[in-house]
């Protein structure tokens, strides 16, 4: 299995901003050290619910204080941004990290974040794959080579994108989605991985959701062995089960209640833009998560190092095999969110790690 470390680095009243970012950096940091596979940040705007805004600036500080772990946007929103200049400032990055990238990418969904950038929300999808399309562009070819695209959005003749990525043909792309069936066909469709997350993997949706993509990519003769797609989960582990859940309380839902006030697409008349259909069901998936945390949904990842150690061999029977999370909640003690990564670390991965291979005497 895979173990990835994520943070859209919150701003939870206890701390300054400062303090919020700089202790999400030397979290990574730590990551790097124990062991973990990536550490995957997200990117948000105009609320606390996170302040990342510079992801590729952040990436670049986070390539230079560490050393081997891959790092993974989760995501980049591309109908915020020119694709060319994402093109360009991931390969940089991807060049300073010697390798390192991999470049999740979304369309976004809160309409708060579309107005404060000017960004028309019911141009969002079809921006969104005009732009991942101009970016594997920019990353094609040799060094010298230009990129012409005419588009709805984009319109350049031999532009000299560049410089171009380390990795090639490029770095991994993931595209974010949940639990429709045409962003999983769209994915597979274009041969790339898919993040899931959120509601997605609280309600139990998670296995179903890798299952289809898997299917989908088999329909469209694309290879996807060995890789799995990456799924956030909430992870927290403690030294007593009384711990584990009594830490939580009061801080698991922060996020909720700031999505509750700008987590939607959805203007004040109730419009729901193009492309978002599926939000008119998001009341349901919200009480249907909500129902399936108090009835098991998916196992929970919260208790002592041998309860998620249990729980998450269960999640592998289910077929995920590549999770990631922020091992703790907004407002929880510092000590006990390095806690929590150093016991999973320690604890709960050798269990899920190959073992290495034997050398021949031995």
């Amino acid at each position: 299995m895979k173990f990835g470390y994520f943070s859209i680095i919150q701003w939870h009243e206890s701390k300054t901003q400062e303090e919020s970012i700089r202790e999400v950096m030397e979290e990574i940091v730590l990551a790097d050290e124990l062991g973990y596979d990536e550490a995957w940040l997200g990117e948000h705007h105009f609320s606390r619910h996170g302040l990342i805004s510079g992801m590729f600036s952040t990436l670049g500080y986070v390539a230079a204080r560490t050393k081997r772990i891959k790092l993974g946007t989760a995501v980049v929103v591309l109908p915020f941004h020119n694709p060319i200049l994402v093109a360009q400032e991931a390969a940089t990055v991807d060049i300073l990290s010697n390798g390192r990238l991999l470049l999740g990418v979304g369309s976004g969904y809160q309409r708060q974040e579309f107005e404060g950038l000017g960004v028309n929300v019911e141009e969002a999808r079809g921006r969104f794959r005009e732009y991942l399309d101009v970016i594997i562009k920019a990353w094609s070819g040799k060094p010298e080579d230009t990129i012409t695209h005419h588009g709805d959005f984009v319109n350049v003749d031999n532009l000299w994108a560049m410089p171009k990525p380390l990795q090639k043909p490029h770095p991994p792309l993931y595209i974010a989605v949940s639990t429709s069936p045409e962003s999983v066909d769209y994915a597979a469709s274009k041969n790339i991985q898919i993040l899931v997350g959120g509601p997605t993997a609280v309600m139990g949706q998670a296995p179903d959701v890798v299952k289809l993509w898997r299917s989908k990519m088999e329909e469209y003769g694309n290879e996807y062995a060995p890789t799995d797609p990456p799924v956030s989960m909430g992870v927290y582990v403690a030294p007593t089960m009384e711990e584990a859940e009594r830490d939580p309380v009061g801080r698991a839902d922060f996020s909720g209640k700031i999505l509750a006030k700008v987590g939607s697409p959805i203007g004040k008349d109730g419009k729901i833009p193009k492309g978002y259909e599926h939000w008119a069901n998001r009341q349901r998936d919200r009480e249907m998560s909500s129902e399936a945390l108090r009835t098991g949904g998916i196992p929970s990842l919260i208790g002592t190092p041998e309860v998620v150690a249990e729980n998450l061999e269960k999640i592998r029977d289910l077929g995920i095999n590549h999770i990631f999370s922020a091992f703790g909640f907004p407002g929880l003690p510092r000590e006990k969110t390095l806690r929590s990564m150093e016991l999973f670390a320690s604890e709960v991965m050798p269990h899920f790690k190959e073992a290495p291979a034997e050398v021949a005497g031995d």
